[in-house]
């Protein structure tokens, strides 16, 4: 009776390995920065950062400038970005250790991660515990 105990134990964790690695390999990668044109393209499309950023669809566009969120040395840097995307000026380095952080945020700041609103920032900051 103890061996089937045994078997039917290690079978499930075996289906549970198999199954978790299936899972992973199914989902899509998702994209965590868009492509530094992205700002300034025109045509309102629905996943644009400026419109997922708060941005209203009228017309008026914001600050072509944005931010740059990046792990560097164990904490989130914030740099100011150019009309292009690219990240020129350091902000601030926050207290945040990324690695404390979530999973998915963890993994989202190591690979770099742009917001194009003053208000998304502080509200993703003071989320985060800045």
């Amino acid at each position: 009776m103890r061996k089937l105990w045994y078997f039917l134990f290690y079978g499930l964790c075996a289906f549970t390995i198999v199954f978790s690695l299936y899972w992973m390999a199914a989902m899509p990668p998702r994209q965590s920065r868009p492509a530094p044109s992205a700002p300034g393209a025109s045509g309102a499309d629905a996943s644009s950062p400026s419109l997922r950023a708060g941005a209203a669809a009228s017309g008026v566009e914001e600050e072509a400038e944005g931010y740059y969120l990046c792990d560097e040395g164990g904490r989130l840097s914030v740099y100011r970005c150019d009309a292009a995307g690219t990240p020129r000026r350091l902000l601030q380095r926050t207290d945040i250790y990324v690695n404390l952080l979530p999973e998915a945020d963890a993994l989202r700041y190591k690979s770099g991660y742009y917001v194009w609103d003053r208000r998304e920032l502080e509200r993703l900051l003071e989320d985060l515990g800045a």
